[in-house]
């Protein structure tokens, strides 16, 4: 068991690391042309992909995937085999993984305290219980919070900023409420603690964090077009001396590169309409090619059976009786080979026809309807049957020189 948990754990973070690889550069390219909330969307695709990963399947007969994934978990299967002494191993690796995870987490959550706990006292703005003013100056603009996100302004939010600009800032924090950004970074938090160890997990939920700002932005822009030069300046004029919220947004997010990005996307026109919706489909197609491909790659694959013991194959009759009726009548003969599953009871499941000469004249057809009169030796784990490998029958039909016998 605990072997098998070192290689989900494995498998998926890798399926997310080439996810990560994917959108990274992607994103880049979809901004300009389809806009900044179809960037951000991309996102949805490595923890798709590495769940996918979970989902235990087997490699269909003849697929023809490329099984990057499933060779990582073999190799690294081999190096953990089942035995006494390496299940010991895999144990070690799955508690050294949980701690760190555990220790990750509780780094997070102190993160979170600290910044709580220098909010001072909330008191709400106008009414709303969602908008509140912390006791210090330097608390926010920030979201606040995952399952009830919270918008925390400055104590002297009122009088540092003008009307216009305070519209700007709330329209911005408003925009990550109703996007659920709050739940978004939950999420990703949790992803980097069971990722801990992975470098491009970390790598892509700092980009996922200046993506949901730049979206943020733009939906900003969109509804304000005439306040572009304010916006801009807004952003420059609001600096945060705390280290970036584990469970909240920012606004501005801290460090000079994302507020460079966000400055340069205000002087860019925005994307029409039709074409933000069509970036939004094409961040949902990339999500599914992600997790279609990671499941495909990571399946168990079959071992390939070369010398298989029949208990049932065909007899000469069964050839005949098999034989394409136009080719036995122009004496034409011919060859198939099928490849095919094999059940716990050794019988051949999930045929297909891998060749056929000639072509077009049945014999790949009456190769598969052979099939059924193949039964091999069943396979046995720890003395119980078990389904699994894979066949191929190379069948040579040559045209009778005599009457079938008789039944």
């Amino acid at each position: 068991m605990m072997r098998d948990l070192a290689l989900a754990v494995l498998g998926a973070n890798l399926a997310a690391a080439l996810a990560v690889l994917a959108v990274l550069p992607l994103r880049r390219l979809m901004r300009p042309r389809l806009g900044a909330r179809a960037a951000y969307a991309l996102w949805i695709a490595p923890p798709l992909a590495a769940l996918a990963v979970l989902v235990p399947h087997r490699t269909p007969v003849g697929a023809a995937v490329a099984p990057l994934v499933a060779q990582a978990g073999r190799a690294v299967g081999r190096a953990l085999p089942a035995a006494p002494a390496q299940v010991l191993w895999a144990t070690a690796l799955v508690a050294l993984w949980a701690a760190g995870a555990l220790a990750f987490a509780l780094w997070l959550a102190a993160r979170q305290s600290a910044f709580l706990r220098g909010l001072g006292r909330l008191t709400p703005i106008g009414g709303e219980d969602r908008v509140l003013r912390a006791e210090r100056t330097e608390a926010g603009p920030a979201l606040v919070g995952a399952l009830r996100p919270r918008i925390v302004t400055p104590a002297d939010f009122e009088t540092r900023y003008g009307a216009g600009e305070r519209a700007l800032i709330l329209a911005h924090e408003r925009s990550h409420l109703a996007a659920g950004d709050g739940l978004v970074n939950a999420a990703a938090c949790a992803v980097q603690c069971l990722g801990w160890f992975n470098p491009l997990v970390h790598l892509g939920v700092r980009a996922l964090r200046v993506d949901q700002e730049l979206a943020c932005d733009a939906e900003v822009i969109g509804r304000f077009p005439a306040a572009r030069q304010l916006y801009g300046e807004l952003l420059l004029k609001t600096q945060l001396a705390y280290e970036v919220l584990p469970l909240g947004c920012h606004w501005p997010a801290k460090g000079q590169h994302p507020l460079k990005e966000r400055i340069a996307m205000l002087k860019s026109p925005l994307p029409a309409p039709g074409e933000r919706r069509a970036g939004l489909a094409v961040a949902a197609l990339v999500g599914l090619a992600a997790a279609s491909c990671a499941w495909a790659a990571s399946g168990e694959a079959r071992h390939t059976v070369t010398r298989p013991d029949w208990l049932v194959k065909p007899v000469p009759k069964d050839l005949i009786d098999a034989y394409p009726p136009a080719a036995l009548k122009a004496h034409e003969s011919g060859a198939a080979k099928i490849g095919c599953g094999v059940a716990a009871d050794g019988k051949l499941t999930g045929c297909r026809i891998l060749s056929e000469s000639p072509k077009g004249a049945g014999f790949g057809a009456a190769a598969m309807a052979l099939s059924a009169r193949f039964q091999m030796k069943p396979m046995s784990k720890d003395g119980k049957p078990v389904a699994g490998g894979v066949v191929r029958i190379p069948i040579r039909f040559m045209v009778p020189t005599q009457p079938a016998p008789k039944s």
